[in-house]
Formats: structure tokens, C-alpha cells, sequence
């Protein structure tokens, strides 16, 4: 028996709309997690006998990252973004934002340490073994996804809503 004028049950049905500043977010977040599991992938490589070119792939994919980044600040950050929306309708979120905000300076600086090390230090001897700069990079991914499951805490405190991952 067919049934006329029921529509089958999607999740999109019972989720409220989301703002441009929202929008804009989760779009940034899938983003920057593409680039971080790109450059896991890359990190992940064989290097043995093969260190330049190991070096270079991780040095591209974690440039992708630092742009992913940058982007992720500017939308959080500017007028009208992320930040000062959420803060604009739940005040108490404020001092979650800031903790969240203040990450950032600190976040860039250690990806940019990271390419100017990478395009600047040879891997593989003395000064970086290739465990010591597998280590450092796998550090530094910690950090951002840290500071990526805080935000997806603080979109959930503000707006009930699951900012998502890769879709």
C-alpha cells in the first residue's frame, strides 16, 4: 500500500537554521579537519631512503593547515563572526570564547615555528631525527583538534547543535 503526503523522517527536518556565521564556521571546521588528516596521511608516509621528498609532502599539507588555520581565526574572530554571535545571545558563554579566542595567537605561532622548521632544518640527522620530527607534528595535530573539540563544545552550549565533522 502506498502511502500519499508522508514524508520519510530526516534529521534536517527537526534542526533550526543555521546562521551565515555558523554556516561559515562549520564550513571552516570541515576544512580544517581535511587538512589535518591529510597531513596525518603525509606525516604517516614511508620517509626511510626517501626524507626530501617525505619532507616536502609534509611541509605542503601542513601549509594547507596554516591556511585552513588562518581562515578558522578570521571567521571565529571578525565582526560579525562566530565569536561575537554567540556571545551576543548567551552572554555566559563569554569567558569560554575568550579561552577559546586566546588559543589562537598561540596556535599560529606554533604552526608557522613548524613550516619555517620544516623548510629550514634537514630531517633525518643530528639536529631532527625523523622519530623527533614525527613526534613534534603529531603534537602539534593534538593541539589543533584540542582546540577544534572546545569550539564544537562551546557551538553546542550556544546553539544545541552539533557543528559537525566531515560531511
Amino acid at each position: 500500500m502506498r502511502r500519499v503526503g508522508v514524508r520519510d523522517y530526516d534529521a534536517s527536518m527537526t534542526e533550526k537554521p543555521r546562521s551565515p556565521a555558523l554556516q561559515e564556521a562549520a564550513k571552516r571546521r570541515r576544512t580544517l579537519h581535511e587538512a589535518l588528516v591529510a597531513l596525518e596521511f603525509a606525516i604517516s608516509s614511508p620517509a626511510a631512503s626517501r626524507i626530501p621528498d617525505w619532507t616536502s609532502l609534509v611541509t605542503k599539507e601542513i601549509t594547507a593547515v596554516r591556511d585552513a588555520w588562518d581562515q578558522h581565526v578570521d571567521t571565529t574572530e571578525k565582526p560579525g563572526g562566530l565569536y561575537e554571535e554567540i556571545v551576543g545571545m548567551s552572554p555566559r558563554l563569554a569567558g569560554t570564547m575568550e579561552r577559546l579566542r586566546d588559543e589562537h595567537p598561540e596556535i599560529t605561532q606554533a604552526v608557522g615555528e613548524m613550516l619555517a622548521r620544516l623548510e629550514q632544518v634537514e630531517i633525518g640527522g643530528l639536529p631532527w631525527p625523523l622519530d623527533d620530527a614525527r613526534d613534534d607534528l603529531q603534537r602539534l595535530i593534538g593541539k589543533l583538534i584540542r582546540h577544534r573539540q572546545r569550539g564544537a563544545d562551546l557551538v553546542w552550549e550556544a546553539y544545541n547543535l552539533d557543528i559537525g565533522g566531515p560531511e
